[in-house]
């Protein structure tokens, strides 16, 4: 029992985690509760094997101890774990990309002697938001609060705090030391924000897609020598069919959603002290209401929680076999699916999961399940949905993508092969009209002129066009002021290609908006500058040490 507790000990407590999960993806919890104990290795990193309590110490405990220093308006911690856990596609492999990313980071602190102080720490951890009182300084009591309550239940000391914000700190050190070599031209950088600050007049005409496509009438034989090469591109979409349980606790209705008594004649009548002392009363008495009412809601929601932790315990020891059985002991309904797409996912399916940042819905996590010899994979981890409820899916069988046959892609083929020769010839088009309107403004016609005798829509006069300057949907490109930032006045640009038209634009006058703050207006986009280029050499360094790390999965969690 105490086996079965410590094995899924993040599900029990789930109404506990549910707020710090909330902040990336939801139900990461999920990870937790599926870790394996007894010194199992996990990962091998750059020749280094790290076992489970190495995996939550320094990779998932400190993913949740940054969520809960979030909470206090502090990103810098969350910030760290992100840039080192960048490309993690899922909740499940987010700490692992961290703990990857973290050990490289300490092995370039022995190669750079790049080793924070202690003084330098503690100013650091001082400094922290979540660790201040009123006026912005550092509270004590609210610091010891912290490591008694908080990072104690992660399996954290403060020793493990202390290295967080040392490698935090030497994360910020070695960015700058990569960046050392690239340097942040201030001139470039003024340059730039003025061509920002442009204030541009130009005139504007269109072509559009449609009538190109109208013209293109592809036979049999064109559409299949089409096809035939790209064959390959054309796939059916994978479909699977599901049992599930959709396990909804019988909570009582909110008290907060109780309507409120209306007020009788006799206290419409009352002094306004008796008035006073009634409304009293009844805001007591609400808010014991409201405290029963919760209390009775958690204990139903934490019941629940342990019927679905010990039902998913049970099917893990049966290998799946006992999945109907156990239902119908409990008394939950099993329902079953026919094939689907992922997008055709039937209403229970398409429930979105709970505090789920990517706004992913229980069929997302349905279909991510990964069949293997092993009859429990089968299975998806209960799933977090709707206010209270929980999810458990089976994969009964599947109907894998596969090439489709000439029949079945020809009408996709078809549509495909005119979007294409369209595409080209609206192009063409747009180049073509270029040209002939060049020839007509060389010989002192306007814009508006050269573009009629070109046959093409009539021209439009813009005027005020700035970088926050919003283009008018229907009759102006969306990337108005980017096309004419570099265009000289009396030329045109290339040609502006949308996916149902083309623009042809003219400029006529380009100024510059004078800026009284634009002294500091360079100095916060050089900031910004030496920011991003840190951030993308950076991005580059762990990419290659990673690659050289060869990092090995040795235990597949789940």
């Amino acid at each position: 029992m105490i086996e079965k507790i410590h094995r899924y000990k993040a599900l029990l407590v789930f109404g506990l985690v549910l707020v710090a999960a909330a902040f990336v993806f939801g139900d990461f919890s999920r990870g937790r509760r599926n870790s394996v104990g007894g010194g199992t290795a996990i990962l091998r990193i750059a020749g280094k094997t790290y076992d489970d309590k190495a995996y939550n110490k320094l990779g998932n405990a400190p993913v949740s101890l940054a969520q809960i220093i979030l909470r206090s308006g502090d990103f810098t911690p969350y910030q760290f774990v992100f840039e080192l856990a960048k490309g993690a596609s899922s909740e499940s492999d987010l700490a692992e990309k961290f703990l990857v990313g973290r050990m490289l980071l300490r092995d370039a602190k022995d190669e750079f002697g790049i080793h924070p102080g202690d003084v330098e720490v503690s100013a650091f951890i001082r400094s922290m938001k979540a660790f201040t009182g009123p006026g912005q300084a550092f509270d004590e009591k609210k610091y010891r609060a912290f490591i008694d309550k908080d990072i104690g239940r992660l399996g954290l000391t403060e020793n493990d705090l202390l290295a967080l914000a040392s490698d935090i700190l030497a994360h910020r050190k070695l960015k700058t030391l990569l960046n050392a070599g690239l340097g942040t031209d201030r001139d470039t950088v003024a340059k730039d924000l003025a061509l920002k600050k442009q204030q541009i007049t130009a005139d504007l005409t269109r072509l559009d897609l449609a009538p190109f496509e109208d013209k293109i009438q592809p036979s049999e034989e064109e559409i299949k020598a089409y096809w035939e090469p790209i064959k390959d591109g054309f796939k059916t979409t994978p479909r699977r069919k599901f049992s599930y349980i959709l396990v909804t606790p019988p909570l009582p209705p909110d008290a907060a959603a109780a309507a409120e008594p209306k007020e009788t004649l006799a206290e419409a009548a009352a002094s306004d002290e008796a008035k006073a002392a009634a409304r009293k009363k009844k805001e007591e008495e609400k808010a014991l209401r409201a405290a029963k009412n919760a209390e009775e809601r958690r204990k139903i929601q934490l019941e629940t929680d342990s019927k679905v932790d010990d039902f998913t315990y049970q099917i893990e020891q049966d290998k799946g076999a006992g999945f109907e059985d156990q239902a119908k002991a409990i008394g939950w309904e099993i329902k079953t699916t026919d094939l689907f797409t992922l997008s055709e996912a039937p209403a229970d399916l398409a429930i979105k999961v709970r505090a789920s940042s990517r706004n992913s819905k229980a069929a997302d996590e349905l279909f991510r399940i990964q069949e293997t010899s092993d009859p429990v994979s089968r299975f998806a981890p209960p799933i977090p949905v709707g206010d209270s409820q929980w999810l458990i899916g089976r994969l009964d069988g599947e109907e894998k993508s596969r090439e489709k046959t000439y029949s079945e892609a020809r009408a996709e083929a078809r549509a495909q092969f005119i979007a294409e020769k369209a595409a080209a010839d609206l192009k063409a088009a747009a180049e073509d009209a270029i040209t002939k309107i060049k020839a007509s403004l060389a010989a002192g016609k306007s814009f508006a002129e050269a573009a009629k005798d070109a046959g093409l829509a009539e021209a439009k006069a813009v005027k005020d066009i700035t970088s926050s300057y919003k283009p008018e949907g229907a009759t102006e490109p969306q990337n108005l002021f980017q096309a004419a930032s570099n265009v000289d006045p009396g030329a045109i640009a290339d040609p502006i290609i949308e996916s149902d038209r083309a623009f042809i634009l003219h400029v006529v006058k380009r100024e510059v908006v004078k800026d009284p703050s634009n002294a500091s207006a360079v100095d916060s986009a050089v900031t910004a500058a030496i920011t991003s280029n840190e951030t993308y050499v950076f991005d580059s360094w762990l990419a290659s040490r990673i690659e050289a790390a060869k990092v090995e999965q040795l235990y597949k969690r789940r």
